[in-house]
This record gives structure tokens, C-alpha cells and sequence, in this order.
């Protein structure tokens, strides 16, 4: 069997289904990512990559270079549709303003479409049937298969040749040879049987009744399907709530693969040809070193039989016999029966003194090259280490989405003595939680100033704690972002705040009137603490007063107003503490800031929390 790398039609089917689920939200943010592209949709991520177009809980190492184009035409739009086109390779997302193609072909390819022509595309295409480029309409590729979508039974049992149903499955119906081989396991080789079953399971998905499955073979996934398999021989079949879970288990090792192939190209680049270069100088060291000692035992035993040899060239009585070869050259046997050349034209000393010179120079070469050697070790060894830690940044960048409570989305923390609290992020969070979390005996906060977070939380007696939540509303000011150090910070009850102006005035979003007395926190010090915390395989980012920031962090900072930019800051502190995301770190940072201390703690448990928001 041969292992999946890419979605069926019927696959992206399932997962067409699954992302419709996003329909009506807003995409929030569009980024490049070494297997693809990520878009972050207000109620979920999708990924799109060459194996796979779904939702998904993955969100790996994520960059905005190379998705400016993607961000600018997509960012803020509404998505009215997704699905498939027909029952093939391509998924569309239908947009207020354009669409956005992906087609899990060869090759593949992501392509922005407005007004029915290119206006984007991932890669330029010219094949016999179409061209796809900027500015030229926008046509599919060329349909070979019955679209078992809209066709129905009869017509696709006519196009499955009896003679050879699989082939014509395959190449006739579109369903790949999994999908073939999985419908012949179910109903057989009759045509109208093999039609039946396949629009059955086809409606089937496409209802969103699914099977998501993962089949296990030798202790590693070799295929995903949105239906239980049974043609495949599975040792397991690990069973999935969601099919889009089922691809992040599945596909999530071969996009981190990809990701890790991105992130060290250059470093596995640089370490073959260190390697190229280390085998060829172990190759030549040992040639150096034999050939020096060739020569210089030739040399010593040319040495001994000097005298000899001499007199064996002069014509006399010797051991040495001698066998001339030529005008300038004669070779020589010596005693042991060695056979040696050398020149007549030459004095013999003069021969073994370059001999011994020669084996020196080799010598030398081998030994600088054994220092080079030794030294191209070393490289390689840290170039080695160097790429292990790439990879590892790169499988730690990976973050599992964290599936968020309530309260999450707006600013929250607790208190000392536990208690909860909430303040809007925007104009229209103020009038959220005003409208669905102030009671008449709760407590509304609000910096003295205009622009800033309206803060609640429960009756509060202890002023050490009264002074924690006028911290944070503080924080969460335009304060911060002009560079006050201290404001005033006045509450009221829950009953005296209203959106009803007084008479011919007019209260923009996000504002209220405070009716009744107001009480005051005077020169309330602008400082939060800003931390990262772990839940199990989730890391969160937290913020709080820094008195109560022990409660919730297991690493944390206390920043004041300053000149650091958020974006920079919260970069440093993603690096330091490991795990948490950047851009969550930026959303807590009130603005420009400056670490002012550094601090660790001793956390609630999640459900610690989670309790104590229970009491809204």
C-alpha cells in the first residue's frame, strides 16, 4: 500500500464540510509557513499546503513575508462559501469580493480570483488544455472524470467498464486507487453496485456523517480516510472525532518534516560539502602518509647500497645488477630484489637527498592535512548541532491551538483573594461586557481618562485588592501609550452606569454614564505583569496586576511604560520563556513598555480558574 502524501476528492470533501463550519466569520490575518500558507479565520485556522487544505489545531513556525499579496486581498473579508467545485483535487473559498482556488494537482497551486480573472497565483502555469497567469480569466482544469457530485447513479454505474472496474474508477470517476479499492471491498465489481456504494458514501460525507479514520501499519500512519477502511490492511484503525484532527495526526509529521527541510537547507547544504570535503582528505591523508614512507625507506635502502649501486652504473663487480632502459635511466635490482629507477645524468646522493626532501614534503602536506581534517571535524560537529537546534526550534515553534474559555477573549485576570476579572479590548467589548457581565452590585472600573478599557469585577471589600483592579485598568489605557506614569482610576456599582446620555447629548461605542457618586483610587502606578503559563500541551499568555501575577504565571515580567516597541519586546520574551505565542504577547502588551523586573510563580491550575470565572 502505498502511503498517502495528499488529500482524494473525497478527503477534501470531508474536509470541505468541516471548514463550512467557518462560513459567515471574517479572516483575521493570512501567513506564510514553510509547508504553506495559514489562514487565521475568527473561529479557527486553515491550513493550505501541497498535502492538505482543512481546519486545523497545528500553527507552526509562521512568518507575514510572502503572504503580503494573499493578506491584502483577503484580510477582513467575509467567507460566504467553501467547498468543491466538482469532485476532484480543488477546493474553493468564496469571498464578499473574490474567491481563493487551491488545487491539490500537479502542480499545486493557490490562486486568487476576482471578477473571474487571476489577480494572485502562487505559480504561473502553461499546459496544453490552459494558462494560468496574472490578469488572464480564471479556468479549471480540464474535467475528465463523471462529477459523482451532481451526476447520479445510473450515469456513473455507465461510466465503470465492466472488464476492468478498478481502471475505470480510477481513471473515468476520479476516485484515486484508495477510493477504488476501498468501493470493490464493499460492493464487488458490478457497476451499478460500485455506483451506489460510492454515491452512498459520497452523500454521505458530503452530509457530514463521517468516519474519520487514521490506518496504522508497522507502527506508523500510512493512510487517512473520512470513512472506516476496509480494503486497507490496517494493524489498527485509530478512530477520530474530527477528520481535520485526524490530518493534523497524520499529516502534521510530514509538514513539520518540510518545515525542518525549509528551516536548515542552508546548514544541510553546508554540512555535505564539509562532509564531501572530509572523506576526500581522509581519502588522501593515508595516500600521503604511504607514499612519504615508500619513499623514504626507498631512500635509506639506497643509502645503504650506495656504494654498490655506484659501482654497479661504473661497470664493476657488484651486487647490484643493472638493467638500462634507456640513454638517461636505468633501473636497478638490489639485493633483497627490489626493483628501482633512477637517472644516470644524476648524482645518486643528490637522488636520495630529493627522495628524503620528497617524503618531508608529503610529510608535511599529511600533517596539514590532518590539522585541517581536525578542524573540518569540529565544524562539522557544531554545523551538526547547529542544525539540530534549528530543527528543534522549528518542532517547538509548533503550537497546538488552545481551545478557549469565555472569557479569554477579552482581558482577564483574578485577584490576590481570587477574584475574577474582565475588561474589554476595544470599544465593542466595553459594551459586551457591560451588557452581559455587570451586575447592579458589581463593580465597573474605568481609567480617568478618555480612551480606555471599562474593567469589572464582583463586590470587592479589601482595598489591597480594590487598588489591583484599578492597576489594570490603568494599564489597559491610553495612559500607557502617551507615557503617564501614574492616573487616577475611579468605580462605581453596576447600577449607576447607563448608556442613556443626559437629555440632546450623544454617547459614542464604548461609552457610559456613570450616574452617582464615584469613588477614586488616586495615583494609581501604570506596571503589569505579563506572563506565560503551561496547561498541559497548551501555553498561554496571561496578564495581571504584578501583586496577583504569582497566581497566574510560571514566568512573568512587570512592565511600565517605556520605549521598546510591543512587537520587539514581545519577541525577546517569546525566545526567553519558550512555548508561548508572540502575537499573544503583543495583544497583552498595553503598548510601548520597559521591563521593570522579572519574576516567577507558582500558578493556579487551569481548572482553578476556570472555576473561579464560573461565578459569571
Amino acid at each position: 500500500m502505498v502511503v498517502k502524501t495528499v488529500l482524494t476528492a473525497l478527503d477534501l470533501l470531508a474536509s470541505s464540510v468541516e471548514m463550512s463550519r467557518l462560513v459567515g466569520a471574517h479572516v483575521e490575518n493570512v501567513y506564510r509557513t514553510a509547508a504553506g500558507f495559514l489562514f487565521k479565520f475568527g473561529q479557527g485556522f486553515v491550513t493550505i499546503t501541497r498535502h492538505r487544505v482543512s481546519l486545523t489545531g497545528l500553527i507552526p513556525e509562521k512568518t507575514h513575508e510572502g503572504a503580503e499579496t494573499l493578506r491584502g486581498l483577503f484580510r477582513g473579508e467575509r467567507l460566504t462559501w467553501v467547498g468543491l467545485p466538482r469532485f476532484d483535487r480543488i477546493v474553493e473559498f468564496h469571498f464578499e469580493t473574490g474567491t481563493l482556488v487551491v488545487e491539490l494537482l500537479e502542480p499545486f497551486n493557490v490562486v486568487a480570483v476576482r471578477e473571474g480573472r487571476v489577480v494572485w497565483l502562487l505559480h504561473s502555469y502553461r499546459g496544453k488544455d490552459r494558462e494560468l497567469k496574472a490578469g488572464a480569466p480564471y479556468t479549471y482544469p480540464p474535467a475528465v472524470f463523471v462529477d459523482v457530485l451532481r451526476a447520479g447513479v445510473e450515469e456513473v454505474a455507465k461510466a465503470i467498464d465492466p472488464s476492468d472496474v478498478r481502471r475505470s474508477l480510477i481513471r473515468r470517476v476520479g476516485t484515486g486507487p484508495e477510493f477504488a479499492d476501498e468501493l470493490i471491498a464493499r460492493a464487488g465489481v458490478d457497476p451499478h453496485a460500485l455506483a451506489a456504494a460510492l454515491k452512498k458514501i459520497v452523500d454521505d460525507v458530503a452530509a457530514g456523517r463521517l468516519e474519520p479514520s487514521v490506518c496504522i501499519r508497522g507502527g506508523a500512519a500510512v493512510t487517512v480516510l473520512p470513512i472506516v477502511p476496509v480494503a486497507a490492511k490496517c494493524d489498527e484503525v485509530r478512530r477520530f472525532d474530527s477528520f481535520w484532527v485526524a490530518l493534523d495526526f497524520y499529516f502534521g509529521p510530514l509538514e513539520l518534516e518540510a518545515a525542518k527541510a525549509s528551516a536548515t537547507r542552508e546548514l544541510e547544504q553546508r554540512r555535505r560539502r564539509l562532509e564531501a570535503s572530509i572523506q576526500e582528505l581522509e581519502r588522501k591523508i593515508p595516500e600521503y602518509r604511504g607514499e612519504a614512507a615508500r619513499l623514504k625507506a626507498l631512500a635509506h635502502r639506497l643509502l645503504v647500497y650506495k656504494y654498490e649501486v655506484e659501482q654497479a652504473l661504473a661497470g664493476s663487480e657488484s651486487s647490484i645488477r643493472v638493467v638500462y632502459v634507456d640513454g638517461t635511466r636505468v633501473k636497478i635490482i638490489l639485493p633483497e630484489g627490489d626493483e628501482v629507477e633512477i637517472r644516470r645524468d644524476v648524482q645518486l646522493g643528490r637522488q636520495i637527498s630529493a627522495l628524503f626532501e620528497k617524503a618531508k614534503e608529503l610529510e608535511e602536506k599529511a600533517a596539514k592535512a590532518q590539522a585541517v581534517l581536525d578542524k573540518m571535524r569540529g565544524e562539522l560537529a557544531k554545523l551538526v548541532e547547529e542544525q539540530r537546534k534549528a530543527e528543534e526550534k522549528v518542532k517547538s515553534s509548533v503550537k497546538a491551538v488552545v481551545e478557549r474559555e469565555w472569557f479569554e477573549k477579552y482581558h482577564w485576570t483574578v485577584t490576590t483573594g481570587k477574584r475574577p476579572v474582565l475588561g474589554g479590548r476595544d470599544a465593542s467589548q466595553n459594551e459586551s461586557i457591560v451588557r452581559k457581565y455587570l451586575k447592579d452590585h458589581y463593580l465597573f472600573f474605568h481609567a480617568d481618562i478618555p480612551g480606555a478599557s471599562v474593567v469589572i469585577a464582583p463586590p470587592i471589600e479589601d482595598p489591597l485588592e480594590v487598588h489591583q483592579v484599578a492597576q489594570f485598568a490603568a494599564a489597559y489605557s491610553r495612559a500607557w501609550k502617551i507615557g503617564i506614569h501614574a492616573i487616577d482610576v475611579y468605580y462605581a456599582r453596576g447600577e449607576q452606569v447607563s448608556k442613556q446620555p443626559p437629555a440632546g447629548q450623544y454617547l459614542a461605542r464604548g461609552s457610559f454614564m456613570v450616574y452617582g457618586k464615584r469613588e477614586y483610587v488616586r495615583n494609581v502606578r501604570l506596571e503589569l505583569a505579563v506572563g506565560c503559563r503551561r496547561d498541559g500541551e497548551a501555553a498561554r499568555v496571561v496578564a495581571a496586576p504584578p501583586k496577583s501575577a504569582p497566581l497566574l504565571a510560571e514566568k512573568y515580567v512587570v512592565v511600565t511604560p517605556g520605549n521598546v516597541e510591543k512587537s520587539r519586546l514581545a519577541k525577546e520574551l517569546a525566545e526567553k520563556w519558550g512555548g508561548c505565542n508572540v502575537d499573544e504577547i503583543v495583544a497583552a502588551l498595553p503598548g510601548p513598555s520597559r521591563v521593570s523586573e522579572v519574576g516567577k510563580g507558582s500558578p493556579l491550575s487551569w481548572e482553578e480558574i476556570r472555576e473561579i470565572f464560573k461565578s459569571w
